[in-house]
Protein backbone atom coordinates (compact mmCIF):
# COMPACT_ATOMS: atom_id res chain seq x y z
CA UNK A 1 0.00 0.00 0.00
CA UNK A 2 1.81 3.52 -0.86
CA UNK A 3 1.99 5.19 2.17
CA UNK A 4 0.33 8.40 3.24
CA UNK A 5 2.76 11.29 4.16
CA UNK A 6 1.31 13.72 6.60
CA UNK A 7 2.46 16.36 4.18
CA UNK A 8 -0.41 14.87 2.01
CA UNK A 9 -3.01 15.01 4.64
CA UNK A 10 -2.30 18.75 5.62
CA UNK A 11 -2.87 19.49 2.06
CA UNK A 12 -5.75 17.35 1.59
CA UNK A 13 -6.93 19.16 4.98
CA UNK A 14 -6.12 22.62 3.61
CA UNK A 15 -8.27 22.15 0.49
CA UNK A 16 -11.42 21.02 1.98
CA UNK A 17 -10.99 24.05 4.31
CA UNK A 18 -10.33 26.50 1.75
CA UNK A 19 -13.35 25.04 -0.52
CA UNK A 20 -15.28 25.89 2.33
CA UNK A 21 -14.36 28.97 2.99
CA UNK A 22 -14.98 29.75 -0.94
CA UNK A 23 -18.48 28.54 -0.68
CA UNK A 24 -19.28 30.32 2.03
CA UNK A 25 -17.99 33.67 0.82
CA UNK A 26 -20.01 33.99 -2.37
CA UNK A 27 -22.89 35.59 -2.15
CA UNK A 28 -26.15 33.82 -3.47
CA UNK A 29 -27.89 34.53 -6.51
CA UNK A 30 -31.28 36.05 -6.32
CA UNK A 31 -33.78 37.13 -8.99
CA UNK A 32 -35.44 40.48 -9.41
CA UNK A 33 -38.35 40.54 -11.33
CA UNK A 34 -39.81 44.73 -10.92
CA UNK A 35 -42.67 44.27 -13.79
CA UNK A 36 -44.85 42.43 -11.26
CA UNK A 37 -45.91 43.83 -7.79
CA UNK A 38 -49.98 44.46 -9.11
CA UNK A 39 -48.44 46.79 -12.25
CA UNK A 40 -47.31 49.43 -10.07
CA UNK A 41 -43.66 49.19 -11.22
CA UNK A 42 -45.06 47.00 -14.71
CA UNK A 43 -43.37 49.61 -16.84
CA UNK A 44 -39.63 48.53 -15.03
CA UNK A 45 -39.11 45.65 -17.20
CA UNK A 46 -37.84 42.09 -17.61
CA UNK A 47 -36.85 39.75 -14.32
CA UNK A 48 -32.97 39.26 -14.25
CA UNK A 49 -30.81 38.10 -12.04
CA UNK A 50 -28.33 39.59 -9.44
CA UNK A 51 -26.14 38.95 -6.35
CA UNK A 52 -25.92 42.64 -4.45
CA UNK A 53 -27.36 45.87 -4.76
CA UNK A 54 -25.23 48.88 -5.14
CA UNK A 55 -25.95 52.58 -3.34
CA UNK A 56 -24.84 55.39 -1.54
CA UNK A 57 -26.19 56.51 2.14
CA UNK A 58 -26.43 59.82 4.21
CA UNK A 59 -27.02 59.94 7.69
CA UNK A 60 -26.69 62.06 10.92
CA UNK A 61 -25.04 60.75 14.17
CA UNK A 62 -25.68 61.88 17.58
CA UNK A 63 -24.72 61.31 20.81
CA UNK A 64 -27.65 60.51 23.27
CA UNK A 65 -26.43 61.91 26.30
CA UNK A 66 -25.77 58.68 28.56
CA UNK A 67 -22.51 56.96 28.18
CA UNK A 68 -20.83 56.57 24.91
CA UNK A 69 -24.09 55.55 23.39
CA UNK A 70 -24.94 57.22 20.22
CA UNK A 71 -28.16 56.78 17.57
CA UNK A 72 -27.89 57.28 13.57
CA UNK A 73 -30.82 58.24 11.09
CA UNK A 74 -30.40 58.18 7.46
CA UNK A 75 -31.30 56.73 3.97
CA UNK A 76 -29.49 54.16 1.60
CA UNK A 77 -30.64 55.52 -1.89
CA UNK A 78 -29.84 52.39 -4.47
CA UNK A 79 -28.36 53.16 -7.98
CA UNK A 80 -27.98 49.61 -9.21
CA UNK A 81 -27.48 46.09 -9.07
CA UNK A 82 -24.27 43.42 -9.38
CA UNK A 83 -23.83 40.47 -10.34
CA UNK A 84 -20.72 38.81 -9.22
CA UNK A 85 -19.30 41.55 -8.80
CA UNK A 86 -19.97 42.83 -11.92
CA UNK A 87 -22.40 45.22 -12.56
CA UNK A 88 -26.39 44.94 -14.21
CA UNK A 89 -26.44 47.08 -16.91
CA UNK A 90 -29.42 50.22 -16.05
CA UNK A 91 -30.97 49.66 -19.44
CA UNK A 92 -31.72 46.11 -17.88
CA UNK A 93 -32.15 46.58 -14.23
CA UNK A 94 -34.26 50.69 -14.68
CA UNK A 95 -33.69 51.57 -11.53
CA UNK A 96 -33.40 55.25 -11.09
CA UNK A 97 -34.73 55.17 -15.06
CA UNK A 98 -38.16 53.81 -14.59
CA UNK A 99 -38.39 53.92 -10.78
CA UNK A 100 -36.41 54.60 -7.67
CA UNK A 101 -35.55 52.23 -4.76
CA UNK A 102 -34.24 53.10 -1.56
CA UNK A 103 -34.17 52.49 2.42
CA UNK A 104 -34.66 54.76 5.73
CA UNK A 105 -33.08 53.47 8.62
CA UNK A 106 -32.73 54.10 12.27
CA UNK A 107 -29.48 52.57 14.40
CA UNK A 108 -28.12 52.76 17.85
CA UNK A 109 -24.81 51.96 18.97
CA UNK A 110 -22.27 51.71 21.93
CA UNK A 111 -19.03 52.96 21.51
CA UNK A 112 -15.85 52.44 23.05
CA UNK A 113 -15.53 55.94 24.25
CA UNK A 114 -16.47 59.01 22.91
CA UNK A 115 -16.61 58.96 19.11
CA UNK A 116 -12.85 59.90 17.26
CA UNK A 117 -10.68 58.06 14.51
CA UNK A 118 -9.80 54.37 16.18
CA UNK A 119 -13.03 54.25 18.29
CA UNK A 120 -14.53 51.39 17.54
CA UNK A 121 -18.34 50.75 18.11
CA UNK A 122 -21.12 47.75 18.33
CA UNK A 123 -24.21 48.52 16.56
CA UNK A 124 -26.98 47.18 19.15
CA UNK A 125 -30.24 47.40 17.00
CA UNK A 126 -31.24 48.58 13.94
CA UNK A 127 -34.48 49.00 11.88
CA UNK A 128 -34.84 49.29 8.14
CA UNK A 129 -37.40 49.76 5.65
CA UNK A 130 -36.65 49.08 2.00
CA UNK A 131 -39.18 50.90 -0.63
CA UNK A 132 -40.00 51.60 -4.30
CA UNK A 133 -40.63 54.53 -5.33
CA UNK A 134 -42.80 54.26 -8.75
CA UNK A 135 -42.24 57.13 -10.05
CA UNK A 136 -38.71 57.80 -9.01
CA UNK A 137 -39.71 61.36 -8.53
CA UNK A 138 -38.54 61.07 -5.16
CA UNK A 139 -35.92 64.02 -3.47
CA UNK A 140 -33.31 63.65 -0.96
CA UNK A 141 -31.79 66.04 1.71
CA UNK A 142 -28.24 64.88 3.05
CA UNK A 143 -27.64 65.34 6.54
CA UNK A 144 -25.85 68.18 8.33
CA UNK A 145 -24.76 68.73 11.84
CA UNK A 146 -27.87 70.34 12.54
CA UNK A 147 -30.49 68.06 10.99
CA UNK A 148 -31.34 64.86 9.76
CA UNK A 149 -30.86 62.94 6.36
CA UNK A 150 -34.60 63.07 4.75
CA UNK A 151 -36.36 61.51 2.06
CA UNK A 152 -39.17 63.83 -0.19
CA UNK A 153 -41.52 61.54 -0.54
CA UNK A 154 -43.77 62.08 -3.77
CA UNK A 155 -47.02 60.04 -4.66
CA UNK A 156 -47.50 56.28 -3.28
CA UNK A 157 -44.69 54.21 -1.91
CA UNK A 158 -43.82 50.63 -1.66
CA UNK A 159 -42.33 48.52 1.00
CA UNK A 160 -40.65 45.72 -0.27
CA UNK A 161 -38.82 44.43 2.72
CA UNK A 162 -37.85 45.33 6.37
CA UNK A 163 -35.40 44.21 9.37
CA UNK A 164 -36.01 44.74 12.14
CA UNK A 165 -33.45 42.48 14.24
CA UNK A 166 -29.10 43.43 14.34
CA UNK A 167 -27.28 39.98 14.05
CA UNK A 168 -24.07 41.55 14.21
CA UNK A 169 -21.64 44.05 13.17
CA UNK A 170 -18.86 46.67 13.73
CA UNK A 171 -18.52 50.24 12.90
CA UNK A 172 -16.82 53.58 13.15
CA UNK A 173 -14.01 55.91 12.67
CA UNK A 174 -10.80 55.00 10.60
CA UNK A 175 -7.61 56.28 10.60
CA UNK A 176 -8.06 58.24 8.15
CA UNK A 177 -11.07 60.02 9.08
CA UNK A 178 -13.46 58.34 7.20
CA UNK A 179 -16.68 56.23 8.52
CA UNK A 180 -17.34 52.20 8.18
CA UNK A 181 -19.97 50.59 8.92
CA UNK A 182 -20.22 46.24 8.39
CA UNK A 183 -23.36 44.87 9.52
CA UNK A 184 -25.67 42.09 9.88
CA UNK A 185 -29.44 41.98 10.14
CA UNK A 186 -32.90 40.19 9.51
CA UNK A 187 -34.66 40.14 6.23
CA UNK A 188 -38.69 39.89 6.00
CA UNK A 189 -39.85 40.50 2.35
CA UNK A 190 -43.38 42.45 2.00
CA UNK A 191 -46.55 41.06 -0.01
CA UNK A 192 -45.09 43.30 -2.76
CA UNK A 193 -41.38 42.08 -1.79
CA UNK A 194 -42.04 39.12 -2.64
CA UNK A 195 -43.19 39.43 -5.91
CA UNK A 196 -40.07 42.03 -7.02
CA UNK A 197 -37.48 39.21 -5.06
CA UNK A 198 -39.17 36.72 -7.32
CA UNK A 199 -35.88 34.30 -6.19
CA UNK A 200 -34.65 32.13 -4.53
CA UNK A 201 -37.72 31.22 -2.90
CA UNK A 202 -38.06 31.19 0.00
CA UNK A 203 -36.01 34.54 -0.03
CA UNK A 204 -32.97 34.74 2.49
CA UNK A 205 -33.81 35.27 5.75
CA UNK A 206 -30.64 37.36 6.44
CA UNK A 207 -29.06 41.01 4.80
CA UNK A 208 -25.53 41.86 4.94
CA UNK A 209 -24.33 46.12 4.20
CA UNK A 210 -21.06 47.32 4.18
CA UNK A 211 -20.91 51.34 3.74
CA UNK A 212 -17.92 53.11 3.90
CA UNK A 213 -16.29 56.83 2.68
CA UNK A 214 -13.50 59.20 2.61
CA UNK A 215 -13.17 61.68 5.20
CA UNK A 216 -14.22 64.35 3.01
CA UNK A 217 -18.20 62.42 3.57
CA UNK A 218 -18.77 63.84 6.80
CA UNK A 219 -18.94 66.69 8.99
CA UNK A 220 -17.82 66.61 12.38
CA UNK A 221 -18.45 69.00 15.51
CA UNK A 222 -15.13 68.55 17.25
CA UNK A 223 -11.83 68.89 15.39
CA UNK A 224 -10.67 66.31 13.53
CA UNK A 225 -13.63 64.44 15.11
CA UNK A 226 -12.10 63.58 18.85
CA UNK A 227 -14.73 63.19 20.81
CA UNK A 228 -17.49 64.02 18.60
CA UNK A 229 -20.89 64.13 19.96
CA UNK A 230 -22.44 64.43 16.40
CA UNK A 231 -21.59 63.78 13.02
CA UNK A 232 -23.36 64.06 9.23
CA UNK A 233 -22.08 61.45 7.01
CA UNK A 234 -22.99 63.25 3.53
CA UNK A 235 -21.94 60.41 1.04
CA UNK A 236 -21.67 56.79 1.69
CA UNK A 237 -20.75 54.03 -0.43
CA UNK A 238 -21.65 50.77 -0.01
CA UNK A 239 -23.20 47.63 -0.89
CA UNK A 240 -26.15 45.15 0.31
CA UNK A 241 -26.32 41.43 -0.19
CA UNK A 242 -27.88 38.39 0.93
CA UNK A 243 -27.53 34.94 3.07
CA UNK A 244 -29.83 31.63 4.83
CA UNK A 245 -30.69 32.04 8.33
CA UNK A 246 -27.66 31.80 10.96
CA UNK A 247 -27.09 28.15 11.59
CA UNK A 248 -29.20 26.76 14.94
CA UNK A 249 -26.92 26.09 18.11
CA UNK A 250 -27.72 22.49 17.43
CA UNK A 251 -25.93 22.91 13.92
CA UNK A 252 -23.01 24.69 15.09
CA UNK A 253 -22.41 21.31 17.11
CA UNK A 254 -23.07 18.91 14.49
CA UNK A 255 -20.19 21.51 13.10
CA UNK A 256 -18.11 21.05 16.02
CA UNK A 257 -18.32 17.46 15.80
CA UNK A 258 -17.71 17.23 12.27
CA UNK A 259 -14.31 18.73 12.60
CA UNK A 260 -13.40 16.46 15.86
CA UNK A 261 -14.13 13.77 13.81
CA UNK A 262 -12.21 14.65 11.06
CA UNK A 263 -9.13 15.18 13.66
CA UNK A 264 -9.29 11.74 14.70
CA UNK A 265 -9.39 10.89 10.87
CA UNK A 266 -6.30 12.95 10.58
CA UNK A 267 -4.20 11.22 13.73
CA UNK A 268 -5.56 7.79 12.21
CA UNK A 269 -3.91 8.17 8.50
CA UNK A 270 -0.97 9.33 10.75
CA UNK A 271 -0.51 6.82 12.35
CA UNK A 272 -0.96 4.67 9.15
CA UNK A 273 1.47 6.57 7.90
CA UNK A 274 4.17 6.02 10.18
CA UNK A 275 3.45 2.56 10.24
CA UNK A 276 3.77 2.19 6.43
CA UNK A 277 7.21 4.06 6.65
CA UNK A 278 8.57 1.99 9.48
Amino acid sequence: MMPISSKRIHVLATAVLLAAATSAAAAPVFTINPGKNNGLLSKAGKAFEASALNGFSSNRIAHTGQGNQYTSDGYIVFNGFSLNSMPVSTALSRVNLDYGLYATFHQSFHCDGMLAPGVRCQPTALTLDLYADPDNDNSYTVATLASAARVGAKGAQILLASANAMLAGVAGLDSMGGAFENVSMSWLLSAAGKEYFAGGKPFYGIANAAFNNTSQGLQCDAAKCKGARVIAITSETGILDFQQKVPEPGGLALLGIGLMGMGLVRRRLSAIADGSSG
